[in-house]
């Protein structure tokens, strides 16, 4: 039997497009989500993780219709939302980078295994759409989450025509958390690090939690865990403990 496929409100998907370009902000690409792609393409929440899925250095966007579901509220989830991600995000390599359904996901999955952010925050969810942009020279690929309180997607044509044009519009915008990478500036010493991974490690040694981090640097605690993924890679170790048993401070001059 063939599957249905839902037939595209043509000059509702032309409106969508065209409104894409007019996004500088990200309040623009809220509105643009929530007011004109929810009409072409269904679904509750819109999660986009990018960054290098290889080595765990991500950061994510959201777009929700689901009180209290916000970017900040991802990123300050206690549950290991990275690792949820990473497997999502493998699964679409698997599946020829093509795009997926996951039907009855919560009902499918141990909820211990899931982030708290999806048993507290999630737990009408019922199905998930996942698609993926490789990024071939940045190597900052995208996943794109689509996420739905009802029991499955349907499969729709508007989805191959619609995405290119947010991810485009999504990758010209600011990050909620942009900041300069500390690994295009000058100031490298001791192991390599950046001045601010300095900062961080010294904080660390100090016994202060990522939150507490975050507040002396004026950073999200979802930017201070980045910096620490870079700062283990570049001593070699795996955890906290290890960071702080190995760094050796730079020499004041």
């Amino acid at each position: 039997m063939t599957e249905q496929i839902d037939k595209p409100d043509w000059n509702a998907l032309i409106e969508v497009i065209q409104r894409s370009y007019m996004i500088k902000k990200h309040v623009d690409f809220f509105r643009w989500q929530q007011d004109y792609v929810t009409k072409v393409f269904p679904h509750d929440v819109l999660i986009a993780v990018w960054g290098d899925f290889n080595k765990g250095l991500l950061s994510y966007d959201v777009c929700s219709n689901i009180p209290g579901i916000r970017t900040q509220t991802l990123q300050e989830s206690p549950g290991d939302i990275d690792h949820l991600m990473t497997r999502l995000y493998k699964q679409w390599l698997s599946n020829g980078e093509r795009w997926y359904r996951i039907n009855n996901f919560i009902a499918d999955n141990n909820t211990e295994e899931l982030p708290e952010f999806f048993n507290n925050k999630l737990a009408a969810i019922k199905s998930l759409l996942v698609y993926g942009v490789r990024d071939m020279r940045g190597n900052n690929d995208c996943l794109y989450v689509f996420m739905n309180q009802k029991s499955e997607f349907q499969t729709s044509s508007v989805l191959g025509m619609l995405l290119p044009h947010l991810d485009a519009a999504l990758r010209r915008i600011e990050s909620l958390e942009h900041e300069i990478d500390d690994d295009e500036l000058p100031g490298y010493h001791v192991h390599g690090l950046s001045d601010r991974e300095h900062e961080i490690v010294y904080w660390l040694r100090m016994g202060k939690t990522n939150f507490e981090i975050g507040i002396i640097l004026g950073i999200s605690p979802n930017t201070v865990k980045n910096h620490l993924k870079r700062i283990f890679i570049k001593l070699d170790v795996s955890s906290r403990a290890q960071a702080v048993a190995t760094y050796v401070p730079p020499k004041l001059n």
